[in-house]
């Protein structure tokens, strides 16, 4: 196999959060949405700091064909002397706002984005599991179905890997090769690992991932390899890739003490 130039990596991670909740007992919470015209967005800003608003936490995006832009944030009202009533009449009284809505609905000190729904990422409506709650289902499918559970895991990977590829491919009208970057380089923006092509030729190719979800329950306690979904997931691209069978086999595991998930796929002659 040919080696490939594999961009430097950090060896520390930046996390990426999105909004979802705010606990702060010591604040005085609200969850606003804002419409705004996208060459008003200062206006907005100059409000905010005149009503002693401070922005927690939150999101953006622009609407470029009607020159929009949607803002949506979590903020501490404690330095404001309004209420919740008085500051949505101010926002709505920005020049260039066009929509508002807000929420104070904080149970303990804590906010939980109730105003947007439903979760998109990439356009596509998506839900989220923590990597705690993957790894006790893991578990209990090992439990009870023993070796048929990583048959049942590697079929669901192997399907959802032949349908993302799919859909890369129809959607941004990409090659073969570029669709293989797209859904590695996704695995990271979506919280699944840091994959990187190590290796790629017509007769196979190797994949190096960090921080793979479906291992870090088992990390440093089994003796075997632990991935089955994210195993059967690249061998249904790479078959989509190829046009032709492959076996995918997992060499390396963070599950078995090794610093990464490494995957040998062969092209089944």
């Amino acid at each position: 196999m040919e080696k490939l130039i594999v961009d430097e990596v950090s060896k520390e991670n930046i996390p990426k959060d999105f909004l979802c909740e705010v606990y702060s007992p010591a604040s005085r919470l609200a969850e606003f949405y804002v419409k705004v015209r996208s060459t008003h967005l200062d206006k907005l800003a100059n409000t905010l700091l005149k009503n002693n608003i401070v922005e927690l936490y939150g999101f953006q995006y622009l609407d470029s064909e009607k020159s929009e832009i949607v803002k949506g944030f979590v903020t501490d009202l404690s330095g404001s002397s309004g209420g919740l009533a008085d500051i949505v009449k101010a926002i709505e009284g920005t020049e260039g706002v066009l929509e508002v809505r807000a929420s104070d609905n904080v149970l303990n000190g804590l906010i939980i984005d109730e105003l947007f729904f439903p979760l998109t990422v990439g356009g596509e409506r998506s839900f989220t599991l923590r990597v705690d709650s993957f790894g006790a289902i893991l578990k209990r499918l090992y439990e009870k179905f023993g070796t048929g559970a990583a048959v049942i895991l590697y079929e669901m990977g192997l399907g959802m890997g032949e349908s993302k590829f799919k859909d890369v491919m129809s959607k941004y009208q990409a090659d073969k090769q570029a669709s293989l970057r797209i859904i590695l380089a996704e695995r990271a923006a979506k919280g699944w690992c840091i994959a990187k092509i190590e290796e790629f030729n017509s007769k196979g190719a190797i994949i190096v991932a960090r921080e793979l979800f479906e291992c870090i329950s088992f990390k440093n306690s089994q003796s075997k390899s632990a991935s089955q979904l994210f195993r059967g997931y690249l061998a249904g691209i790479s078959q989509q890739l190829y046009g032709k069978n492959v076996i995918v086999a997992e060499t390396e595991c963070i599950a078995k003490g090794d610093d990464v998930c490494r995957f040998i796929i062969q092209v089944v002659k």
